[in-house]
């Protein structure tokens, strides 16, 4: 099992591997889900590369975000720069990027971010089938679900055990984004999650504890996980140091390497929180709708609890009990009436503690360890001066009297050029040239940018070469490899794929707004293709029987404890008639394998460049819908596809697997029936409003406002949409929408761009 270490900063990598880890994860360039960490240069990637390599480690570059058009050229120009490298692999989000790396750079593993909603068997056999070597699942499972997977696939299989988790399901988030155009899917969250909110839910609602998975690494284990991954590319070196120790000792005791008892356990989670932590939990592990998850009061780091004030001295305080040692210059955290106040210790006496700067403090406040001295003291991080990473080339040598042939090959380029110098050899009256002599000579590429493996030597006779003549003729041979065998690609910017989809409309439709939906004018449903919404068949009957063109839009998630009724479900609608399928994740393409029906793209599948498009039309897909948050001048770069536009919509900010009635039962006794609808505002900035809705014991947010482009269908080409979902309308406001004439609402990024 390996264990897996965040890199936002060069100390990461050494604290990483120093103290434990088999791998780290980090950014090349800014086009990654942490565009605010310290994002590496090529030249960066090298070095720690060289590191990792020489440790017996490995790295992964995150290119986990949804590309623009016009970046696609710029990460085709880093991977072709990296890619003699042969990278350990590669974690993408983006379908268009995963689908040209498959293509232009085959020896690259491909490795499915979670930002991919890999969340059931069906999406995790779409990795396998498009050929990614490993998942990064859903952080929403349970060990159950888990296991399902892994036992009904053969790809990696790798889980988060440690740190922040978002509050929806990754990938799937549009809050930052609306709220501010900086996108998630982008790498720039600005964690509206963690912001205070008022209204039938009061305080920093959205805010998940922080995971903490101590105690599931053996069970992991023992189902055959292959990677656990630690969240945290902004935080210090020291939380890398610290988790990468602690963790290997875990997995080290699961494996059977060591054993562990319970005091050493407790300080490994001890020392665990003092580097960072919010209120922890054990994540989805046992149960996907929790209830004890959030933490409302405060959204930053506690650090570890090591007791209550008893009484307030002079300068300081007593503590009922002191559960870790504290020093001269640790930091603390201590809440009073669940207000944060941060000090420092300049003096202990047993259970006495000195603070400045002061403060007299309640009984029973809560006091927190966020920094400790003697921990830091304990994991010392060295910064190395490191060599780069090179590519190698492969080497045949055949010496003959008076000449010399080598046989050359770039394995992942694979491509090779043999090479014939003449050389002026002599009588062995001296020293005759053996193989050993020949290869030793040949494995000298310090000046050059590769490394050398010497394959086979051969020596054709007895005869004397002098070792400058070698040496030369060496060195002649490098520099045309150097020259040939690692050539730069050009990425071939291609025709934009056209969709030919003879519908001028599309409607989605939920149960609510059925019957309003039918009573609207004929007219309005020409040359229309309407996907319904809805698990009940009768009314598929009804649609088809009154001449619609009916197709189905399936649900985002589907857990996999879902799939079996959600196949059966498809069977009966297939029967019916049924041939068109909007597709909102992965896990549907795998569905729908080899069956005879029209596959559509949601905009959930984020098509947002040329290279999706492609991959689309290659799976036969019928159409795509343009990304939802998408900007004005990038949707023009791909107008000639003929997508689907949205032009209305009440787009879910965040789809969330916690159950906010549940989880607040106990202070919200008005909230009783889950098919209401409930208000909150959010105080943080700007006081936007927005409505919850629950589906299947799971918390969906809306903006108040709906995603309303009327003003700008005229400028805007392909195939108009409109959704009808999440919230009630009635046939008059369907018709003023339909028609042009409702123009309120926001228009996301449309003008603004998508950062």
């Amino acid at each position: 099992m390996e264990l897996l270490l965040p890199a936002g900063r060069k100390e990461h990598i050494f604290a990483a591997f120093n103290y434990g880890a088999d791998a780290c994860y980090l950014g090349v360039g800014r086009y990654n889900a942490r565009a605010g960490s310290e994002n590496f240069t090529v030249e960066d990637y090298r070095r720690f590369l060289k590191f990792a390599r020489d440790k017996n480690a490995k790295i992964y570059i995150t290119f986990n975000t949804v590309l623009k058009n016009s970046e696609i050229e710029k990460v085709f120009s880093i991977l072709d720069e990296i890619y003699d490298l042969n990278p350990d692999g590669i974690i993408i989000q983006d379908l268009g990027l995963a689908y040209l790396v498959k293509r232009e750079f085959p020896k690259i593993p491909l490795i499915a971010s979670t930002q991919l909603g890999i969340h059931n068997i069906s999406s995790a056999k779409f990795a396998e089938d498009f050929g990614f070597k490993r998942v990064i699942l859903a952080r929403e499972l349970t060990l159950k679900e888990i296991e399902e997977i892994k036992k009904n696939t053969s790809i990696e299989i790798e889980t988060f055990i440690h740190g922040a988790i978002c509050y929806s399901y990754s990938g799937f988030c549009f809050a930052s984004s609306f709220l501010g155009g900086h996108s998630g899917n982008r790498g720039k969250c600005s964690q509206v999650c963690r912001m205070f909110f008022d209204g039938d839910f009061k305080g920093s609602v959205f805010n998940l504890k922080d995971l903490a998975g101590f105690d599931y690494v053996k069970k992991l284990y023992e189902i055959g996980i292959d990677s656990l991954k630690i969240e945290g590319r902004l935080k210090d070196p020291l939380y890398v140091a610290v988790n990468a120790f602690v963790y290997r000792q875990f997995i080290d005791e699961a494996s059977g390497k060591i054993k562990i008892d319970g005091s050493k356990k407790e300080y490994f989670r001890k020392i665990s929180k003092i580097v960072f932590s919010r209120k922890t939990w054990n994540g989805y592990f046992e149960n996907d709708h929790p209830e004890d998850c959030i933490d409302s009061e405060y959204t930053g780091n506690y650090g570890l609890f090591i007791g209550k004030v008893k009484k307030t001295v002079r300068q300081g305080f007593v503590v009922d009990k002191l559960s870790f040692p504290v020093k001269k210059h640790d930091g603390l955290l201590i809440f009073e009436d669940g207000k944060p106040f941060p000090t420092k210790v300049f003096k202990v006496a047993g259970k006495k503690i000195f603070i400045k700067p002061f403060k007299h403090f309640k009984v029973n406040s809560d006091v927190y360890l966020v920094h400790s001295v003697k921990l830091q003291n304990s994991f010392p991080i060295r910064l190395l001066k490191t060599s780069e990473a090179k590519p190698t080339i492969e080497i045949s040598v055949e010496l003959q009297e008076g000449s010399i042939n080598v046989k050359a090959f770039n394995p992942v380029r694979e491509v090779g050029k043999d090479f014939s110098l003449p050389l002026k050899t002599e009588k062995p009256e001296k020293i005759t040239i053996t193989e050993k002599m020949l290869k030793v000579e040949f494995k000298k590429s310090g000046n050059y940018s590769f490394d050398v493996l010497v394959k086979e030597v051969s020596v054709s006779g007895k005869f004397f070469i002098s070792k400058r003549e070698l040496s030369s003729a060496r060195k002649q041979i490098f520099k045309e490899i150097e020259k040939l065998l690692f050539k730069k690609k050009k990425y071939k910017v291609s025709d934009v794929e056209k969709f030919s989809l003879e519908f001028e409309k599309i409607f989605v439709v939920d149960d609510i707004n059925f019957d309003s939906f039918l009573s609207l004018p004929d007219s309005h449903f020409l040359n229309s293709i309407l996907f319904l919404k809805s698990f009940d068949v009768l009314k598929f009957r009804k649609l088809i029987d009154k001449g619609f063109r009916v197709g189905v839009s399936l649900p985002l998630i589907v857990k996999t404890y879902e799939e079996e009724k959600l196949k059966k479900f498809i069977e009966k609608l297939i029967e019916l008639g049924i041939k068109d399928f909007l597709i909102p994740s992965v896990y549907g393409i795998a569905l729908f394998k080899g069956k005879e029906v029209n596959l559509y793209g949601d905009y959930t599948l984020y098509t947002s460049n040329s290279e999706t498009l492609k991959f689309f039309d290659s799976l036969g897909f019928k159409s795509f819908t343009y990304n939802v948050e998408d900007d004005f001048q990038n949707i023009s770069s791909l107008s000639s596809a003929n997508g689907i536009i949205i032009i209305f919509q009440d787009t879910p900010l965040f789809y969330s697997q916690t159950c906010l009635k549940k989880v607040f039962k106990s202070r919200f006794c008005n909230l009783k029936v889950c098919s209401e609808k409930y208000r909150i505002t959010k105080i943080s900035g700007k006081r936007d409003k927005f409505f919850i809705s629950f589906t299947d014991c799971r918390t969906v947010m809306f903006w108040y406002y709906p995603l309303n482009l009327n003003r700008f269908s005229q400028q805007l080409s392909g195939i108009r949409r409109y959704d009808f979902i999440n919230r009630f309308y009635s046939s008059e406001k369907m018709k003023e929408i339909i028609e042009g004439k409702y123009k309120k609402g926001h228009i996301g990024n449309l003008l603004r761009g998508l950062k």
